[in-house]
């Protein structure tokens, strides 16, 4: 039997439909009905009826605006409209978006019966159809898609099948280059009784599907709802950095227009670009922590991962109120007295902060700041229990009281140099030992010898000369090493192209890169490749 919601605001004319459809003979099942648009939605999520019959005009939100949010949620769903003579231009709007049929009030039973009729064989059909189709078509493939690829990221790990999948919806990512963008809705741009009355879930929708349209329209890439703060889009870049360009313009143009249609704004996180499907997890990480300094600037931003951390938000300002001590006491995993020395850390930060949202803001900053170095050791999970740092920041800015930031701040901590000291890792506080570590990670990009100093806080010229006696090579001949080194792995192990090879280990052009190769090696990277290919040969 076919399921049928009523929508009207007026409850005399709900219980005159109820009646109506009673009387028609028994073949439909009223599974509900509901005041406005708002109350409809919970409804349709809970009862997914078949059809819905809804009065134009109602309070708080439409028929026009509930049926365009029910045909996005509910594809099959069957909308008819109900209106009066002066509102039969709304009803002619509604049929152009999809809406089965429409009644003009007051609604005449002969009437009522033939749309119900017409309604029901449509039914019939669509049920005989579906005995032979396959599980997943159309929408359900697609949120199978979805929530699959959202299962693989919170196991950390992402595989072919998930693309394989994704072309079975038409998307086809067949780009080298893979990058991440993560929306979150600035919470403070909506109206509190506008959010409290709404599902917050369709926000979230609301957002996908905007830039799932933006990406249709300028990229390869694929958004999903990843929870219930947050959409990610999955993007698909071409060689060279053209694509990152067009990925950050289009990003920007998602901010604008959201902000421009919906009065929301929303702020964007971005990573840096990966390559390989299989290397997306890192670029989604990077967009997430790029996410948490909205708590230090500000939403309504597009904020790319590499800008944010150079920024050196935290160590431009750390100095200023007097973090040394408690970092040490931390990085040595030392549990003596770091109670009291958080305590005076916060105290003096309240004492000399001009507003609360100052204090915040360090805060914030220095748990970023040891969120990362924790990720890098393994210990971050240990350390917070398993609790979401995004949740933590946006807790630590909701407390106004000293003595309640305190308390926070020394479980904080006080756990941060527990795990060090239980595991016995102690976080690098040695600038050399920092400056490798960081050299490392990043010997890819174009990273500079003043940049490296200004992350260890040294003199650039005392950094060059403590740098030398401590590794016994300059800082040009070490990052090179580490390029040399990888290259030659690739060359080894992969078919990479050369000039890709030498773009993604950090040399400016593939002439440098030839001529620092063969100075280092003897040797062109065309010669080298070809050397092992014979060795392995024989």
């Amino acid at each position: 039997m076919p399921t049928i919601m009523i929508v009207d605001d007026e409850a005399i004319f709900r219980r005159g439909l109820r009646a109506m459809i009673a009387d028609s003979g028994g073949d439909w099942d009223i599974v509900a009905d509901a005041r406005d648009g708002y109350e409809a939605l919970e409804l349709l999520e809970k009862h997914r009826p078949d059809v819905v019959l809804t009065d134009i005009r109602m309070p708080r939100m439409d028929g026009l605006q509930l049926q365009h949010i029910a045909r996005e949620r509910f594809p099959e769903l069957q909308v008819v409209v109900i209106s009066g003579y002066e509102d039969f231009s709304y009803a002619r709007q509604s049929m152009r978006s999809g809406a089965r049929d429409y009644l003009m009030k007051p609604v005449e039973r002969e009437e009522l019966l033939r749309v119900l009729d017409g309604l029901k064989r449509d039914w019939q059909s669509r049920q005989s159809e579906q005995q032979q189709e396959l599980p997943f078509e159309g929408q359900k493939l697609r949120q199978k898609a979805a929530a699959y690829l959202v299962a693989g990221i919170m196991r950390g790990s992402v595989q072919q099948a998930h693309l394989d999948l994704l072309s079975q919806i038409g998307i086809e990512l067949n780009e080298p280059f893979f990058n991440c963008m993560v929306i979150k809705l600035d919470k403070d741009s909506v109206d509190d009784d506008r959010y409290r009355k709404t599902d917050p879930s369709l926000f979230q929708l609301y957002i996908q599907q905007f830039v799932q349209e933006m990406i249709d329209l300028r990229m390869k890439g694929f958004s999903f709802v990843f929870s219930d703060s947050e959409v990610a889009a999955l993007i698909n870049l071409p060689y060279g950095e053209g694509g990152e360009k067009r990925l950050l313009d289009m990003a920007e143009s998602v901010r604008r227009q959201i902000k421009s249609l919906s009065n929301l704004t929303v702020t964007i996180g971005i990573g840096r670009p990966v390559k390989g499907f299989e290397s997306m997890l890192s670029t989604f990480r990077e967009a997430q922590v790029a996410l948490l300094y909205r708590l230090v600037v500000g939403g309504d931003k597009v904020l790319v991962y590499e800008q944010a951390v150079q920024q050196q938000f935290l160590r431009s300002e750390r100095r200023k109120w007097s973090w040394e001590a408690l970092e040490q006491a931390i990085n040595e995993g030392r549990l003596h007295g770091i109670h009291e020395l958080v305590d005076s850390v916060v105290l003096e930060l309240c004492e000399q902060a001009p507003t609360p949202e100052l204090v915040h803001q360090q805060i914030c900053k220095l748990l970023i700041h040891y969120y990362e170095l924790s990720e890098d050791l393994g210990i971050a999970k240990a350390w917070l229990g398993g609790r979401d740092i995004r949740a933590l920041l946006i807790e630590i800015c909701s407390i106004s009281s000293r003595t309640e930031l305190m308390e926070q701040c020394r479980q904080l901590f006080g756990n941060l140099a527990a795990v060090i000291a239980a595991g016995s890792k102690q976080l690098e506080s040695d600038p050399i030992s920092l400056a490798l570590r960081y050299m490392k990670r990043h010997y890819s990009e174009p990273v500079t010898l003043t940049e490296i100093a200004d992350r260890v806080y040294l003199n650039p010229a005392y950094f060059s000369t403590l740098f030398k006696q401590r590794v016994g090579k300059t800082f040009i001949e070490h990052m090179t090493e580490l390029r040399i080194e990888d290259a030659k792995k690739r060359l080894a192990s992969t078919d990479e192209k050369i000039a890709s090879i030498a773009e993604s280990t950090g040399f400016s052009n593939i002439r440098h890169f030839n001529r620092v190769f063969k100075n280092e090696t003897g040797v062109t990277p065309k010669e080298y490749r070809e050397r092992i290919r014979q060795q392995h040969k024989v």
